[in-house]
């Protein structure tokens, strides 16, 4: 097969055959190899991104069971303090985001200034940037330790033994012979010329002296001592003060500068325009496009709000610091929780109870006493009430079942019965009153301490039972009834029988409107005389009616008193006849007794307490220390006891007290709570009462209890506790600051969850675990599922990055949840504009033209009269540096605080005395009298040298005389120079310019043969 050539046009082939196989030749293109710039080669902007920025966002998607919120449907209170927190896991997401952004071009921003110049004016511009950067790090650590040790010994034993003899032999005769002689001559002469002086002086003395003495004297002095003197002293000091600080200081400072200082001068040499400098901002345009990438699972897990005490805030003192206000950051670091100091805690000191309290408002129609307390019948409604001895108010109790009021009451054991105003016998059973099951009617009933309850049935027959047997007849007639412990009473008739053990034994006469026995066992009536009525009591043992020995009551009696009635508490009951209600406490009440069991080393902290106490106070407490015991009050005296103990943790602290008075002793502590910070310890009427405690003290955080303090009373055979207060070991920690802290423990709380460190989190997180709603999978402990690292705070919420237990999990939870769903947003394109620090200036030229038209008359030659408008000066471009000494000083240690004591001085020996007397200069008295023949000679040898120096000053004078004439004569000579006199000679001289002669040449006009001439030239053009 045969193809035409594939050759260039006018060429012969060299075959006229080619293989199927060959491949055609490659077409190039040589003008592409020389020709313009290629495309790839010039720079361009927006095609691609010039910077990608990523962030994270953490979104809470959903709360699985949470309770229904509330719905909208008004304004919401930001005061609200109860709103509740999150109390159940949530599920989240943490939503990557990138953003993209292209650089599309540069254009101008907003003007910046305008510089606006005449024609000609020039003026200067300077330009200052300036920038500094500071970076300091300090770190100091300290190492500081003084130990000083010292032992001194003093020792001295002395025997002193002193002799001192001392002999003179003198002779004496004395011998004086003195000659003197002094010879003075002085002149002075002075010549002048040519400032030349001549002087001169001269002196001549002569001395002789000649002195004998010959002195001898004999004479003896002895002085002998003897002195024994012994002194021994000890002495011994062991100072010995240990410190640790270590301290290494490592400063690193690092001061960066740049200035850079611009000055232009900016001219405008347009002679008839002016112009306009704008300067405008260089502003870059970016194209910014937003969208999810990546999507992650997380777990946001409740956390309960912090109660802030001494252990707590020992522990987070710096992170909670750190989020203070300034001035409560500062008391936080400055309390001291490390400060384990001793103080006492005070006393919670019971108020004593007033003899006597009228309850005004009260007015009741019936009123009783037993072993449950006092009950009384409501005169308005007869509705029940219960008097609370802890709160001191009467409180209604449950009226369920009651279709009518009652007219009379009877607390028993452990239940209530009464008389419906239709009489018939009703019990509480629990919260619910319930008829006799027998229908039966009464006209007076009483309840005894064993529960048994007694009635006059309507025929005036004795009745009792119980709730667990039916009524039995007691085969006597009655009028009233009454109970108290053991003993049953009735009237009938005028007269009082009691219950013996084998029937009823009559006690008095009288004629008692109501009977009514009190918990001691004595028994009151009420006897009505007129439109008065008195209370008298009937004694145990006694026959006949009379006053009560009690004080208290003596008063109250007289005064309309229709009932007196007790509980087993002591205090007493007086209804008047106007329902009206007087209480009075009996009790007598001793002088507290103090107790003081203050802390020992061997006994530090306590390990447990036990309180005794009764129906109405705390009778006696115990606490536990090791190696030690303190015990106040008694286990004895009537009354029934109950016993409750608390044992304290290893670490357990105190972190307040709480005590409720009572009416035991007319005043003492009925309750006690004490709370720990392994929980909370109550004791006596604490355990069930929901009143608020009379007394609180708080122990300033958490203190451990290592003492015991108060006192006690006495009140017949029962001992009770007054007051009690605590020795405590804890933080120097005010309780301001725990008050401000859980105050506002939300803010707190948040900031300590926030910085928990990862050991702490998975630990606490190895101990719980979650199944996501509708997963079928196994349970797995938290701690191996999230990251211990939070990763976002909300609320009381922290979240963690939440793992997959398996891929395929984690599959099926991408494909539900995809980064495109328009869920979670898709792409946003929007254009961002970003100003740079480039300044881009145009000069812009004013429309009017603002130079005259050329004329002699007038200055046009800029050479001739240059512009005089120049730039001022500007104000010097400070370029001095701003860097700021940083401080790399080194904190000096502090003073030693090892001391030595001085050591006392022993005194000298005695003896040293006699030696020092035996040494003593001039010890025998001079007998020649040399002394003064040498005083004559010297005043004899000075007067003959005076009169040499008499004569010296004399010449002397006369040669200061010629000096001072010959310096007068040469100031004469002085004064005759011939002074010069200066010549002064010149010739003025003047000029001209072409202004000048353009002034010469001014017209008053142009005439109207040029004016034509002028346009006749304008229209040939």
């Amino acid at each position: 097969m045969t193809t035409p050539s594939t050759g260039t046009t006018g060429t012969t082939p060299t075959s006229t055959t080619t293989p199927a196989s060959t491949s055609p030749a490659i077409q190039v293109d040589k003008a592409a190899l020389d020709g313009a710039t290629p495309k790839d080669l010039l720079p361009t902007t927006g095609n691609y991104p010039t910077e990608i920025t990523r962030y994270r966002s953490v979104v809470l998607t959903d709360i699985p069971n949470a309770k229904p919120a509330r719905k909208l449907t008004g304004a919401i209170d930001l005061g609200e303090d109860n709103l509740p927190f999150y109390d159940r896991p949530a599920e989240g997401m943490i939503v990557t985001t990138e953003q993209s952004w292209s650089a599309q071009g540069v254009t101008l921003g907003r003007l910046l200034h305008s510089l606006a110049l005449a024609p000609g004016e020039s003026t200067k511009v300077a330009v200052v940037d300036w920038q500094g950067t500071t970076k300091a790090t300090g770190t100091e650590k300290t190492t500081e330790a003084d130990t000083l040790t010292s032992t001194s010994d003093q020792n001295r034993s002395i025997n002193e033994v002193a002799n001192a003899i001392a002999r003179e032999e003198q002779h004496g005769d004395s011998t004086a012979l003195q000659f003197s002689k002094s010879s003075s001559s002085g002149g002075s002469a002075g010549f002048a010329l040519f400032n030349l002086g001549i002087g001169g002086n001269w002196s001549n003395s002569e001395n002789t002296g000649f002195a004998t003495a010959v002195s001898r004297s004999t004479g003896v002095k002895s002085v002998a001592e003897e002195a024994t003197q012994r002194i021994s002293a000890r002495t011994q000091q062991l100072a010995t003060a240990a410190r640790s600080r270590n301290m290494t200081v490592v400063r690193e400072t690092s001061q960066a500068e740049k200035d850079q200082v611009m000055t232009r001068v900016v001219t405008n040499y347009n002679h008839m325009h002016a112009m306009s400098v704008q300067y405008y901002e260089v502003v870059q345009v970016y194209t910014v496009t937003t969208k999810p990438t990546k999507l992650e699972r997380c777990l946001f897990i409740p956390l309960q709000e912090l109660t802030f005490t001494y252990s707590s805030l020992q522990r987070y003192k710096e992170v909670l610091a750190s989020v203070a206000p300034t001035e409560w950051a500062a008391r936080i670091r400055a309390a001291n929780p490390f400060d384990t100091s001793i103080r006492k805690l005070d006393a919670c000191t019971a108020p004593e109870a007033p003899e006597k309290q009228p309850y005004d408002g009260v007015d009741l129609a019936d009123i009783a006493g037993g072993p449950m307390g006092v009950y009384g019948v409501r005169k308005a409604d007869g509705s029940p009430v219960r008097f609370d001895p802890v709160a001191r108010q009467w409180n209604p109790i449950p009226t369920t079942g009651l279709s009518t009021g009652l007219n009379r009451i009877a607390p028993g054991k452990d239940t209530v019965w009464a008389l419906r105003t239709d009489q018939t016998v009703v019990y509480l059973d629990g919260t619910t009153w319930r008829t006799d099951p027998s229908g039966f009617r009464a006209l007076s009933l009483a309840c005894g301490a064993d529960g048994t309850v007694y009635v006059v049935g309507m025929d005036n027959t004795l009745w009792q039972r119980t709730l667990s047997t039916p009524w039995q007849a007691l085969n006597v007639q009655a009028d009233e009834v009454a109970a108290a412990g053991s003993k049953v009473w009735y009237i009938r008739q005028g007269k009082t029988y009691e219950r013996s053990a084998t029937g009823w034994t009559e006690r008095a006469t009288g004629s008692p409107s109501r009977l009514f026995a009190t918990a001691d066992g004595t028994l009151w009536g009420a006897f009505k005389s007129g439109d008065a009525f008195a209370a008298l009591v009937l004694e145990p043992g006694a026959t006949s009616w009379g006053p009560t020995k009690i004080p208290a009551l003596q008063t109250t009696t007289v005064s309309s008193t229709t009932a007196v009635v007790s509980a087993v508490s002591g205090d007493y009951w007086g209804l008047k006849a106007d329902g009206t209600l007087i209480r009075v406490l009996t009790t007598q009440r001793e002088n507290p007794a103090a107790f003081d069991f203050p802390p020992k080393a061997d006994s530090p902290y306590a390990s447990r307490i036990d309180v005794w106490y009764d129906e109405v106070g705390i009778r006696s407490i115990q606490v536990v220390f090791p190696g030690q015991t303190a015990r106040v009050g008694d286990t004895g005296g009537s009354g029934v006891l109950r016993q409750a103990s608390y044992t304290f943790g290893g670490a357990d602290k105190l972190i307040s007290v709480d005590a409720w008075s009572g009416t035991a002793a007319r005043g003492s502590l009925a309750g006690l709570r004490l709370t720990m910070t392994s929980g909370v310890a109550n004791f006596g009427i604490a355990e069930t009462t929901t009143v608020a405690p009379d007394l609180t003290e708080d122990a300033g955080g958490a203190s451990a209890i290592c003492g015991l303090f108060g006192a006690t009373v006495k009140t017949g055979s029962r001992t009770y506790v007054s007051s009690l207060g605590f020795y405590v070991r804890g933080g120097n920690v005010s309780q301001t600051v725990l008050d401000h802290l859980n105050d506002n423990r939300r803010h707190y709380s948040q900031a300590v969850w926030a910085n928990a460190d990862e050991l702490t989190l998975s630990r606490i997180l190895a101990n719980y675990s979650y199944t996501p709603s509708g997963s079928t999978a196994p349970a797995v402990p938290l701690g191996m599922l999230l990251d211990p690292k939070p990763i976002a705070a909300t609320g009381n919420y922290l979240g963690f990055r939440w793992n997959f237990a398996s891929e395929q999990e984690r599959e099926d939870w991408t494909k539900t949840r995809k980064a495109s769903d328009n869920t979670f947003g898709t792409p946003v394109t929007t254009t961002v504009a970003i100003a740079t620090k480039g300044v881009f200036a145009e000069a812009v030229l004013g429309r009017a033209n603002s130079a005259e038209k050329i004329d002699l008359t007038r200055f046009w030659n800029w050479k001739d009269s240059p512009i005089q408008i120049t730039p001022a000066d500007i104000a010097p471009v400070s370029t001095a540096s701003r860097a700021q000494n940083l401080d790399t000083k080194v904190a000096a240690l502090s003073a030693s605080e090892a001391r030595f004591t001085p050591l006392a001085a022993l005194p000298d020996p005695v003896g040293l005395q006699t030696a020092q007397a035996i040494a003593t200069a001039n010890l025998f008295r001079d007998m020649s009298g040399i002394n003064t023949v040498g005083q004559v000679l010297t005043k004899g040898i000075e007067a003959a040298a005076s009169n040499d120096k008499a004569a010296g000053e004399r010449a002397q004078e006369a040669f200061k005389t010629a000096t001072e004439h010959t310096q007068k004569m040469s100031q004469i000579a002085a004064d005759t120079i011939t002074k010069i006199i200066p010549a002064i000679a010149g010739m003025p001289g003047g000029g001209g310019n072409l202004s000048a002669l353009g002034g010469m040449l001014n017209q008053d006009g142009k005439t109207g043969t040029d004016a034509k001439a002028d346009t006749k030239t304008d229209t040939k053009a």
